[in-house]
Order: structure tokens, then sequence, then C-alpha cells
């Protein structure tokens, strides 16, 4: 990394960091949220109710449409949120899978529901374009009257009563600060670093933290701890003798923009080149159906501005970089990479305030490699990803072969030792911005570790819930745009269903008495 600082990128725009992503649509492991379920006491959040959840949004059209049971009906969607599979312009695809399969491991479905082995490409697509969740949730309801959005602002507080009751969002919009009151309740949903960072300049955080900045505390919680993300190591580059691979400078042509522009079809409708994936369990797993590593195909080869471009997309040191690949620069080569990816880290982060000023980036630590545990597992899934390669009868009819290369400052190690690997992943290890769990669910205000509770609520503060990857109280195991729209559909439930309860919830009495909300009546309007 340069100067050992990450790449952090945000979709600060309408549909959010869907606008960025890789477009993989992976749902994680039944395990992830039965851990959940287990974690919060509430049976809501176990994988069996979640399917449903899943189903709500999808416009399924995938390579298993006859899995009714994950997807629903062909040709009869249950939302917006376009599913295709994407790996038919992949001539490296057959390999892989083939070269998988002679290591023991199936083709199978990723999402219903995960399993061991490798599969498709399934991605937020419609017909080679990218299928955000602006254009499946909101695009098409721009018009409706309880619908305003207010583009280019920015939350910069929450307004709460001298009983912590959040009554409204102050906000900018081009230099001028306006406020916005709630009637029924505030729903934050500004991500894994937004999120945190609101509810702090709020006063809702760490009071030890809070009070160094200037902050006065007004509800004392771990937010912005609990940090997870999945780092991930680039295998590469493997050297092969035919035309299989993509190469920008060669193959993103006029040709290529027809095929996407008037087909949705060729190299441009490939997300960032990943051409299959699939998940294995390394031996420090926790269980063997709970796998740890996901591995993916990146179908890149060689070509003159490899370096610059990764080191830029990647946050790459690009001094080293280039010294790493000084023996291949300015050729084009067919090859491509295995990028193993660490799923269930070890490792937890923090996110901090640097100031009190809301337009200050904030401090993120996420402490990636700090439990060995990770370093181990990620050196599994460099090995695994040369033998895929080198030990497999399908990629040697390539004559596939990784080209050893020796990363500046890892010189004095043993090629390809535990100890050389080690190194290199420190180097190396980039983010795959799957940043979650800021803002953690939890039981209830007996839950020490807990923001929020399994209704999303936040603890002490009637009328505020949190809705995105930052309540995760784990990691999933995979990519986390599909289960950050699954908690969206959660959430949707859950205020409606409060609402549409609010005489029963209420003790009007109990109300007055206390003179704030009870445990029995989390919310302060009395109706």
């Amino acid at each position: 990394m340069d100067n050992k600082v990450s790449l952090w990128p945000r979709g600060k725009l309408l549909g959010g960091t869907s606008n960025l992503n890789y477009m993989f649509y992976v749902r994680g492991n039944p395990l992830d949220y039965d851990n959940w379920a287990n974690i919060t006491g509430d049976e809501r959040w176990n994988y069996d109710n979640l399917v449903a959840y899943f189903k709500k949004s999808l416009d399924y059209n995938g390579a298993y449409v006859k899995n009714e049971k994950h997807y629903g009906q062909a040709g009869q969607p249950y939302g917006y949120l376009h599913v295709e599979q994407r790996n038919e312009w992949a001539p490296l695809y057959k390999y892989f899978i083939e070269a998988v399969k002679e290591l023991g491991y199936n083709q199978v479905d990723l999402n219903g529901p995960q399993s061991i082995g490798f599969g498709p490409s399934e991605v937020t697509q419609k017909r080679g374009s990218r299928a955000g969740t602006f254009g499946g949730f909101l695009k098409n309801f721009m018009n409706r009257e309880n619908l305003h959005v207010s583009r280019y602002s920015q939350a910069t507080k929450i307004k709460l009563d001298k009983n912590n009751r959040a009554l409204g969002v102050w906000y900018t919009r081009h230099g001028k600060q306006y406020f916005a009151r709630s009637r029924k309740e505030v729903i934050v949903s500004g991500g894994t670093v937004d999120s945190p960072k609101l509810l702090m300049l709020s006063g809702i955080g760490p009071k030890k933290h809070l009070n160094s900045i200037g902050i006065k505390t007004k509800l004392d919680l771990p937010v912005g701890k609990n940090l997870k993300d999945h780092l991930s190591v680039f295998v590469s580059p493997f050297i092969i003798n035919e035309t299989l691979s993509i190469i920008l400078t060669r193959d993103f042509g006029a040709q290529a923009l027809y095929d996407y522009f008037v087909h949705g079809y060729g190299p441009l409708t490939s997300p960032a080149i990943l051409n299959s994936h699939g998940f294995i369990s390394s031996k420090y797993a926790s269980r063997k159906d709970w796998p740890d590593l996901q591995i993916y195909l990146v179908g890149l080869g060689v070509y003159s501005e490899l370096v610059q471009d990764q080191a830029r997309t990647l946050g790459f040191n690009a001094t080293s970089y280039t010294e790493y690949m000084r023996p291949l620069l300015n050729q084009e080569l067919d090859g491509f990479g295995i990028m193993a990816t660490l799923v269930l880290p070890k490792s937890v982060g923090e996110i901090k305030l640097h100031d009190k000023n809301p337009f200050t980036p904030p401090l993120i630590d996420p402490k990636y490699l700090e439990d060995i545990r990770d370093v181990k597992t990620l050196i599994e899934g460099i090995k695994f990803s040369i033998k895929l390669v080198e030990e497999t009868k399908s990629f040697k009819r390539l004559n596939a072969e990784l080209f050893d290369l020796k990363f500046p400052g890892c010189e004095d190690f043993e090629p390809r030792s535990d100890l050389y690997w080690e190194c290199f992943i420190r180097n190396v290890g980039f983010s795959l911005y799957h940043p979650v769990g800021t803002c953690r669910m939890g039981k209830d205000i007996r839950d020490k570790q807990a923001v929020v509770d399994s209704k999303l609520r936040v603890l002490w503060t009637p009328n505020l819930r949190v809705a995105d990857a930052s309540i995760m109280p784990k990691i999933v195991n995979c990519n986390t745009n599909a289960p950050s729209i699954m908690i969206g559909e959660v959430a949707a439930d859950l205020i409606r269903e409060y609402w549409s309860k609010q005489y029963l919830v209420c003790d009007y009495l109990e109300y007055v008495i206390h003179g704030r909300v009870s445990r029995q009546c989390f919310y302060s309007k009395i109706v």
C-alpha cells in the first residue's frame, strides 16, 4: 500500500456504493445469518427467515432459475434488482472450473444456498450494464408525493431532545445549513463509515473519545468499534500460451464498444474482469462448512499500463510495484491472476472522528492482519491458488505458470516460503471494499457491544434507527452488496410493523410517570 494507507472509496450519490462495486450478487453462508440470530436472540435474522427478504428485491435472470426456493418463479420477478449470469465472455472460465474439479471441488450454485465450491459470476447487471439500487428502488418512484430527495446534501448532525429522542437532522446543501424535522423517526443509512460518523457528531458514541475532541456525550455507546473488512491478495501473473485473457490495450477497442452498447456483450460487460469465483475452507476455519476464503479468477493479462492502473485502483505504492513488475514492463502477454480473499477475518478495527468538524474525514483504522491467524489463512489461499494453476491438467494445457517475481523488501526470504508470502501480503494486501459492523446489532441494552437492537433501533434513543452494513454484528463471508440490500428490506418491514402496532405497544401511564420512553414503549409518539 502507498504509505501504508488503503483506498476506501464510498458511493456518495444516489444508489450509494452499488454505483462503484464489482456488481457480484452473493448472499453469504447460512451460518453467517444463523450466527446473527444467535447474537441478537432474534430468529428473524436466521437464514431461513431471510431468504424471503433476499428474494423480495429480485428480478432474477441468472443460471439457476429453476431454484424457486431461493430465486422465485421464473419470469415472475419479486422486485426490480436485475441479476444475471456474466461469464459467457470469459474464455478462461472452462479451464478454471475444470481445474477446481480436479482438486475435488464441485460447480455449485453459490447462492442457493452457499456451499463449498465454485460457479459462474452472478451480477447486478441488465444486458451487461450496471443495475444498481437507484435504478432498482428509487428511479421509478421519484415522483411520489411522499418522497423528497435532496441532492448535493450532507447530513451533519441528528437533533436529540432532553430525553435523547431523535427530532430531525441538520444538513448542508451548497454551503447553507438546513433542518429536516422528523414526524416519526430518523433512519440513518450512511454506510459503515458515515453512519458512525454522524452518530458520533450527534453525541452518540464512546464517551472518552467524544470528550477528547470537544463533543458533549449524550449516549455512551460503542459506535465505530467492531470494524471488519475483507482483505485480498492478488497472485499473478500466470502467463499462458493462448489468446484467452483480456488485455486492455488490445481488447478495449471499437469492436468492444459496439458489442457492449448494441448487444450487451463482450469484455466491457465483465465485472472487473472477475470471470468466476468460489469458496473454500482453510485448515484454520472454525467449521469446514463455513468457508473462510473466497477465490476469484481474474482474466487480466499483462499490458504496458498495468502497473499504473493497479497502483491507482488498488492503492499500491507505484514505485515498489513498478520495481516488482519490472521484468514484464512494456509487454503485452496473455495471462491471468487468482485473487484470494479473507472472508472471515479475526482482526477488528475501528473508526473515530478526527475532530468535531463534520466535513473532516474520519480516522479509519481497519487493523488488517493484526491477528496472525488472518495472515496464515491468506497464505493458505495463496498456496491453493498456485496449486490450482500449476498442478492441474486443465491449466497445464495452457502452459500456465506463475511468473516468479520478487517483491522489493521481501528478497531476504526464500521464494514461495511462508515468510516470503507473509511479507508479500503485508505489502500488497488490499481491501475488497466490504467494511461492516461499526454500529453493531445486539440483543438489547444489556449487550455492551451493541449500538442497535435486533429491530435496528439505536439503544436508549427513541425514533432513531440505522439500516445499512454497519449494523452487521459479524461480517458475512461474501461480497456485501446483496446482504446490505437485504438489511434494507428487513428494515422496511420492521418500520411498517412498528407503526402499524403503535396503539398496542405504548403504555401512556408509564410514559407519564417516568417521563421517558420505557423498554416496552421504545418510541415516544403516543397515539
